[in-house]
């Protein structure tokens, strides 16, 4: 659902902001480094320029990617679109147990890109992948910037195992389990999940590690999970210990994909994030 959105959002680039300046030309190259798949969207430019690391949810399609590829490209921001289960040969069959280390691989490679200014990184993801996006930026001093849709507060199991979707060093990341509530609908059971106060403060993220400005992006009527609430939570929590960026919140009445109507609105305050955070930076 949300690679939909992404691609709606790519579709109307062109329209979505007449006030800004002409668009770039990029060029896509596959990325071959260590066991990434991945490509890299480059503007056609002059000096260095900014990298946002990209990467989506349940969805293991090349749909996200190509989305943040043709936003942020076509504006003068580079992105070194993922994925990271099933899509490719030698990836995890499904989003369980996936290292941390394969995105930090990202952030590696960039710095052995000429055209990139790896002292100005980003990361951008939304759904299952906010949980990674998040980790990637707490684990990662190289991140400056993030930007989020539909987010969790917290990390959950795999989708096929009741272990940790995510690993870091070898060790599970502390994971929350979905009860078995039968007749309930999803959102109820991760409401149940996330009433358990104990359970919920050990996998809470720290945030507090975070190196740069944050954009929330929630959805008021997701039918998968509570992320207009966990989007409040995370900003109380920046706020108790004392963030020191800047931290956006915005939800739209829509579902857990938004829709066609928000969809230029949000692409636009994606990328003009990451141009105030990352290009417009000295």
């Amino acid at each position: 659902m949300l690679t939909r959105l992404l691609l709606i959002l790519a579709a109307c680039i062109a329209f979505c902001s007449p006030s800004r300046a002409q668009p770039f030309d990029y060029e896509v190259r596959p990325v071959q480094y260590k066991n990434l798949a991945a490509r890299l969207y480059l503007p056609k430019t002059s000096g260095k320029v900014p990298v946002v690391i990209g990467f989506g949810g349940s969805d293991p399609s090349w749909g996200f990617a190509d989305a943040n590829g043709a936003m942020m490209a076509t504006r003068g921001i580079a992105v070194i679109g993922l994925v990271y289960f099933k899509t490719e040969p030698g990836l995890p069959p499904s989003l369980d147990q996936i290292p941390m280390e394969y995105f930090i691989s990202a952030l590696d490679y960039a710095e052995t890109v000429p055209e990139l200014d790896a002292s100005r990184m980003g990361v951008v993801s939304g759904s299952r992948g906010s949980e990674a996006g998040f980790l990637l930026a707490i684990l990662d001093a190289r991140i400056k910037s993030v930007a989020i849709t539909t987010p969790s507060k917290v990390a959950w199991a795999g989708m096929t195992s009741p272990r940790s979707a995510w690993t870091y060093q070898g060790q599970d990341i502390p994971a929350l389990n979905l009860p078995e509530m039968p007749g309930s609908t999803q959102i109820q059971r991760f409401e149940a999940a996330l009433a358990e106060t104990e359970k919920v403060k050990a996998a809470t993220f720290a945030f507090e590690k975070i190196r740069g400005p944050i954009l929330l992006i929630s959805a008021e009527n997701d039918q998968i999970w509570p992320g207009t609430a966990m989007s409040r939570d995370i900003l109380d929590y920046l706020k108790t210990h004392g963030f020191a960026y800047s931290a956006v919140h915005k939800s739209y009445p829509t579902g857990h994909a938004f829709s066609q109507a928000t969809a230029p609105e949000i692409k636009n305050m994606i990328v003009e994030h990451f141009l105030a955070t990352l290009k417009n930076q000295p």
